[in-house]
């Protein structure tokens, strides 16, 4: 079958959206049922991790608090932008799709709707996970999920698609040198046959003053 890495990007990519909103929302849910009132917490490894309930209305360490219709917009363009990119990447590369791409949509997009399902439905996030051993915001299954995919992301554009523009760029100039060759070659002839010619038409020039 043709194109097996096209589709293999694109089931990977729709696989790990799927399992992480479905992962995110679910947790999320049984850790408001534990923890019903915000500031409840209890201990998952303690010293190291515990779940603590906040409701988020900004973004990352709170960013942009209490403005969030403002994130949902920018949550959408963003992520269509991104997937908009995937799509031209797919159709272009076609059999040479990367794979890291293709998690890399995955995991952002699932990450991006688990907490875009919250903003547009409660107006907050729910997180939840706490470190204990140092101070760090409380986040969510969805961000982790964004942090894998943008990291997944950063790999994609350092070590591959950056060869890959120089590669085809390479190619280009050869290809353009291959081109001005020709060029120069088929000018050449031409001078060349235009030389060879004029003392034909002198010499019939000639004859006809005779």
């Amino acid at each position: 079958m043709k194109n097996k890495k096209v589709l293999l990007s694109l089931i990977l990519a729709t696989t790990i959206f799927g399992i992480i909103v479905i992962f995110d929302l679910l947790s999320k849910h049984f850790i408001v049922k534990a923890l019903p009132h915000v500031g409840d917490s209890t201990d998952f490894l303690p010293g190291f991790i515990n779940f603590v309930f906040v409701k988020n209305t900004g973004a990352a360490w709170g960013m942009l608090a209490g403005r969030p219709i403002f994130l949902i917009v920018v949550s959408i363009i963003v992520l269509s932008l991104y997937i908009w990119f995937y799509i031209l990447q797919v159709k272009r590369q076609k059999e040479k799709t990367s794979i890291v791409l293709g998690l890399s949509v995955g995991f952002i997009a699932g990450g991006c709707i688990g907490n875009l399902v919250d903003r547009i439905f409660l107006g907050y996030v729910r997180d939840f996970i706490n470190f204990q051993f140092f101070n760090f915001p409380v986040f969510n299954v969805a961000d982790v999920s964004l942090t894998i995919g943008i990291i997944l992301l950063l790999i994609y554009f350092v070590f591959i698609y950056l060869n890959e523009e120089k590669a085809r760029k390479n190619v280009e100039n050869k290809v353009k040198n291959i081109e001005k060759d020709y060029i120069s070659i088929d000018n050449v002839q031409e001078k060349s046959e235009q030389s060879g010619n004029e003392p034909l038409e002198k010499d019939k020039e000639n004859d006809n003053e005779r």
